[in-house]
């Protein structure tokens, strides 16, 4: 077998692994769940017609799911819950491991741990951004019976729907992104815990002093920049310019950095005894 079939093998086999995790299925049927909530929210507010006029940008309009170059809409707010999700399924799913001291089995079954630190990697990045996506639709179409009957997709032409579809994949690449690095965290740190509070003290605490005391420092904070990736356009109300490309090209080659960092830690780090 070819070094890259049996990547690809090993690969599917991780995805496999991570999804009969208990915590990565109950989140899902969680999105899930809260995606059906919003729905039902969605469709009694519609209801009143005063109420949804009172409302710019209720979710019964469909124009307001994604407003091109604003960033705004509906869809920021699974972007947000994306987020939380893929940092704590990534970070779970090798912490886990790590914990439950089953990380010797896996090399006994793969003994190259390139392969296998490469696989799990890739693994978890495939499977946040297929799952991403596919949660993003189920969002937006748990508010189509509200569109439908008491809303109005006015304003919906075929721009639109490019920018939504686009905006999807944007944020969809970012939950990968960001489950990479929840896995090469807790591949460093060898904790679920660990990894899910260094993320959490780096993205509120670390980034908002910085930003806070040196604002011009800002176009450097992943925070900011993910913020204009999303969107895709230039932040507002800032003291730096920041072009979509360069703060998707500024993510890559953060997460490059600490994957390199997870890699070397985990192929020089002993294993017997955990």
């Amino acid at each position: 077998m070819s070094a890259a079939k049996r990547f690809a093998r090993l690969t599917i086999v991780e995805m496999r692994r991570a999804l009969h995790r208990r915590l990565v299925r109950w989140m899902i049927v969680l999105a899930l769940a809260l995606c059906g909530v919003m729905g039902v929210i969605v469709y009694l507010t519609s209801r009143d017609p005063s109420q949804l006029a009172r409302a710019d940008e209720h979710p019964a309009r469909m124009s307001s799911w994604w407003i091109s170059g604003g960033g705004d809409g509906i869809l920021t707010i699974a972007a947000l819950y994306l987020v939380v999700g893929a940092a704590i399924c990534g970070a779970s799913v090798v912490g886990a491991e790590w914990r439950a001291g089953t990380i010797t089995t896996a090399l006994i079954w793969e003994p190259s741990r390139l392969r296998l630190h490469a696989a799990r990697t890739a693994s978890a990045g495939i499977l946040a951004f297929v799952i991403g996506f596919a949660l993003e639709v189920a969002f937006l179409a748990s508010a189509l019976p509200a569109v439908l009957l008491n809303g109005s997709t006015d304003g919906t032409d075929r721009a639109w729907w490019t920018a939504l579809v686009l905006a999807m994949f944007r944020i969809a690449l970012i939950t990968a992104l960001v489950a990479v690095l929840a896995v090469s965290v807790a591949t460093i740190g060898r904790n679920t815990s660990a990894a899910l509070v260094t993320l959490a003290a780096w993205a509120l605490v670390i980034e908002r002093l910085i930003a806070a005391l040196r604002p011009q420092l800002g176009r450097f904070m992943i925070s900011e920049n993910v913020a204009t990736v999303v969107p895709w356009t230039q932040m507002t109300d800032v003291d730096f310019e920041r072009p979509p490309i360069v703060a998707l090209t500024a993510l890559v080659a953060y997460l490059a950095v600490v994957v390199a960092v997870a890699t070397a830690s985990f192929a020089g780090r002993d294993v017997v005894g955990t």
